[in-house]
């Protein structure tokens, strides 16, 4: 069995190494991505091809390297037009569209002969052609399993593909059920769309709750000051009125001359202060010198005696003005109104907001928010279902359309052989497709 294929500026392939399972290898991937080159490589190592198409464009020599997993190593080479192979590090050279005898022996994917010229190719299938003897005549078929050598071996691999076909059947039946239960599933998730609107209605409404409560607690504390206010504007109204109680005008003597008299009486007691305190300080000192000039002095004197009594002016008005209380201040009478109908307005609003308040306290709490982060992996789970329930249903539409191509083809191959090209019996369409539907033989030879 092979183990390993490896491809060297091979077509599209640069340096590709395949390393196959002892079960089964699939190689997936897009159009004209060289898929079926790693075919064409085993069908040119097995019947050396004639031809350069399958050097790469730029390169001057391809390789094809086969590891089979008894240890042998099998390398196929062209060169321009010379082509060699080398089987366990043994050259063989000159071969022109022939292969050494030794690969037969080593390899074994060789086509079987039947006849003397006819050949099947037991080994390879070529693209989008149909299963191996379906698109034979029925003398080639019959020619191919009365003369080949490897008969037992296909009706082993007939009987393993009807095993696999039952399989395929068996799984398709388990998908269905899978299919079943992911829809069932679906079913009982379907509300969850509506649940979610609706939990985004209800915290809608939960946070508008919440910014009429913020805004209700706010309106207390405008109330709080309000009434704050309300006090204030009552005090002074009890000013208002214990001022309008007063006379208008006080009958009083006239106040400048006893304000003159008063500011005469400072003026002395300052003058005798100072008279007492030059005296103390000049008591010690010595007779002063004789003065040339004293007209500057004199000048200098008077000022300062007349700016000393101008201080001892403004001083005593000072002294009078610390008796007087400070004058009541005014209030712009068109603010305090607009202040007070907003109030009132504040009021009205207050009183509307805390009786809604006290019917939403009567209300029940809000309903506990269910876990967003299991509904989402929930809503992820049903959409992986659905996609696999998609790529499921496109599978099972394909095996259809090959069922029923495979189907047409063994209804065209039973009318076209009436008669069993082994024993001569009579063949019925209609059973033999049945049979071979049910996994069974669709014929059994003399009957």
């Amino acid at each position: 069995m092979l183990k390993q294929i490896t491809l060297h500026n091979f077509m599209s392939h640069s340096h590709t190494v395949i390393d196959l399972s002892a079960g089964l290898t699939v190689l997936t991937g897009p159009n004209n991505c060289g898929k079926s080159a790693f075919v064409s490589a085993l069908q040119i190592l097995a019947e050396n091809s004639s031809g350069d198409f399958m050097v790469r464009h730029g390169a001057k020599e391809c390789r094809i390297i086969v590891e089979t997993d008894d240890g042998h190593t099998i390398e196929w080479k062209r060169k321009k037009k010379v082509v060699s192979y080398c089987i366990d590090g043994e050259e063989f050279h000159r071969l022109r569209n022939s292969v050494p005898d030794k690969l037969r022996q080593t390899l074994k994917l060789s086509k079987v002969k039947a006849g003397d010229n006819d050949q099947f190719d037991v080994h390879f299938g070529e693209q989008k052609s149909p299963i191996f003897l379906l698109g034979e005549r029925g003398s080639r078929a019959a020619s191919f399993f009365a003369s080949s050598s490897d008969a037992s071996v296909l009706i082993e691999m007939q009987k393993l593909h009807r095993g696999k076909v039952k399989s395929a059947q068996q799984e398709f039946q388990r998908q269905k059920r899978e299919s079943k239960q992911t829809s069932e599933i679906l079913e009982v998730l379907a509300p969850v769309p509506d649940l979610e609107s609706k939990l985004d209605a209800l915290d809608k409404t939960y946070a508008g709750l919440l910014a009429e409560n913020q805004q209700i607690q706010q309106w207390e504390v405008l109330i709080q000051e309000l009434q704050r206010s309300s006090q204030v504007v009552a005090q002074l109204e009890q000013t208002v009125a214990t001022l309008n109680l007063l006379p208008g005008e006080l009958q009083q003597e006239p106040e400048k001359p006893l304000e003159l008299l008063a500011q005469r009486l400072g003026d002395v007691k300052q003058q005798v202060k100072q008279t007492q305190f030059k005296v103390v300080a000049l008591a010690d000192l010595a007779e002063p010198p004789v003065l040339a000039d004293i007209v500057l002095l004199s000048g200098l004197i008077n000022d300062i005696q007349r700016e000393e009594h101008i201080c001892d002016r403004a001083k005593a008005t000072g002294d009078c003005l610390l008796i007087l209380s400070d004058p009541p201040q005014l209030t712009d009478t068109d603010l305090l109104q607009k202040l007070i109908e907003k109030i009132q307005s504040a009021e009205a609003r207050s009183r509307i907001d805390r009786a809604e308040f006290q019917v939403l306290e009567n209300c029940s709490p809000p309903p506990v928010m269910a876990d967003l982060l299991s509904m989402e992996h929930a809503c992820q789970r049903w959409e992986e279902a659905q996609l696999q329930v998609e790529k499921l249903q496109q599978v099972y539409q394909k095996c259809e359309a090959e069922h029923e191509a495979v189907r047409a083809k063994l209804v065209d191959w039973v009318k076209a052989n009436p008669t069993c090209p082994t024993c001569g019996t009579e063949l019925e369409p209609e059973q033999f497709i049945q049979t071979a539907e049910m996994g069974l033989e669709g014929h059994t030879h003399g009957t």
